[in-house]
């Protein structure tokens, strides 16, 4: 009868380190950070691309549309204070606009951060089920700060920002258009409605 030889305990060792070394190589490379921000980079371009048709479609749909909650008195050019809309607190307002108003109540219904009442052309009529938020949402302060911003103006021309946190999505920022090279613009009038600085917009890009 033959003998099985099995496994030594040093070579058990051995292969365990490598197989240790291989998967610290792999996590080094995958860079499980990055991938994070990527997929919340990912969601950020898809929630502001369903919101930007959304507020589309209200402005087709509906014979007289607000996009401030206050008969567009809100938006640049109107009567009342020039107001961005956002998802997360900040100190200081960029200029040439004069308010910042934030909440991250999600509700269509003209109550949440962005003031359109989605369903005011009827029942069940909402073409979006709530409004969606920054998947991290850290405000001014965090590193990147991240929110999702909405401005207008009188002409019902919209903009919608959010600032990318990866590497791969950064670029986006650069090609889409806008007139800030630093955060991701997506609307109807992404040149010429924000002011063309980010200083107090966004931070640590």
């Amino acid at each position: 009868m033959k003998n099985k030889k099995g496994f030594t305990l040093v070579e058990l060792m051995i292969v365990i380190a490598i197989l240790a070394i291989l998967a610290a190589i792999v996590i080094f490379a995958l860079n499980p950070a990055e991938l994070f921000r990527r997929a919340r980079d990912s969601q950020r371009m898809s929630d502001l691309r369903v919101l930007s048709s959304a507020i589309s479609y209200y402005l087709a749909d509906d014979s007289t549309p607000t996009l401030d909650g206050s008969s567009n008195t809100l938006c640049a050019g109107g009567s009342g204070n020039d107001t961005i809309f956002a998802t997360a607190a900040n100190s200081t307002v960029p200029a040439s606009f004069v308010t910042w108003v934030n909440t991250t109540t999600r509700t269509v219904s003209g109550s949440g951060w962005i003031k359109i009442d989605f369903t005011q052309s009827g029942a069940n009529s909402a073409p979006i089920g709530q409004l969606p938020m920054d998947p991290a949402n850290g405000g001014i302060t965090a590193s990147p700060s991240t929110q999702y911003t909405f401005a207008c103006n009188t002409t019902l021309d919209f903009e919608l920002n959010a600032n990318m946190e990866s590497v791969n999505y950064k670029a986006s920022e650069d090609d889409d258009g806008g007139d800030l090279d630093t955060v991701y613009e997506i609307g109807t009038k992404v040149v010429g409605l924000l002011p063309n600085t980010t200083t107090n917009f966004y931070t640590n890009h």
